[in-house]
């Protein structure tokens, strides 16, 4: 693990946060224009990812900080179709504006944050999966930005009164408000296409995987 690997870290946590803070996005939107914000930042989540991915693989295989426990693995297959149809579902549907949000429906009524969960998701099981420092970093990485889009998010939400309403209608933590009897569990409104194409991406993340991170999910077998 290298100092490289950190600042490129730090960097693409800040493109993530920094633009999406409140106030920031509007401010620079009138500034620039739509398509002038658009374009930057952009441009600079592409300069960062490209950034880290350098970092990442200069700092070379890393040194090891744990061993992972042995049913480390298996977990992470096991719990990873999960994770794809959390963001999958996030991307498919909308949830609205902070100050307008959509009634809960389909994964909203599981999660009101599929798509951060989902990333948080991935993140903590491969961290846990795995022991080196540059890996540890990927992964810490990634539940930072995903758990800073939460609280952001959740601090909109609580700014305006459909957005309050809404987080009394729904949890963060999944199927917590299901659990607690403020919603119900409606798989129909996800619906079998989001299902499937989830596990037709995380079957083509299993067939990559060796190629583009030089193991495989599956070794263990």
């Amino acid at each position: 693990m290298t100092t490289d690997l950190l600042l490129a870290a730090l960097f693409l946590f800040a493109t993530h946060a920094v633009p999406s803070w409140p106030g920031v996005r509007p401010w620079l939107i009138a500034r620039l224009g739509r398509g002038g914000f658009v374009a930057l930042h952009s441009l600079g989540s592409l300069l960062a990812l490209g950034l880290f991915v350098w970092a990442y693989r200069e700092a070379g295989g890393g040194e090891p900080l744990f061993v992972p426990a042995g049913w480390a693995a298996p977990l992470v297959v096991a719990l990873m179709p999960l994770s794809f149809l959390l963001i999958a579902a996030r991307v498919t549907s909308k949830a609205g504006e902070p100050d307008a949000p959509n009634p809960p429906r389909g994964v909203y009524r599981i999660t009101r944050f599929p798509g951060s969960m989902g990333l948080l998701l991935w993140a903590l099981l491969h961290l846990q999966a795995t022991g080196d420092g540059r890996r540890v970093v990927l992964f810490v990485a990634m539940a930072a930005i995903a758990l800073f889009a939460m609280a952001k998010n959740d601090w909109l939400l609580r700014r305006g009164a459909a957005g309050r309403a809404y987080r009394v209608e729904t949890s963060a933590l999944p199927f917590a408000a299901i659990l607690a009897g403020r919603q119900s569990f409606r798989p129909g409104e996800i619906g079998w296409g989001r299902v499937l194409g989830a596990l037709a991406a995380y079957a083509a993340m299993i067939a990559v995987h060796p190629w583009l991170f030089g193991v495989s999910p599956l070794y263990w077998l």
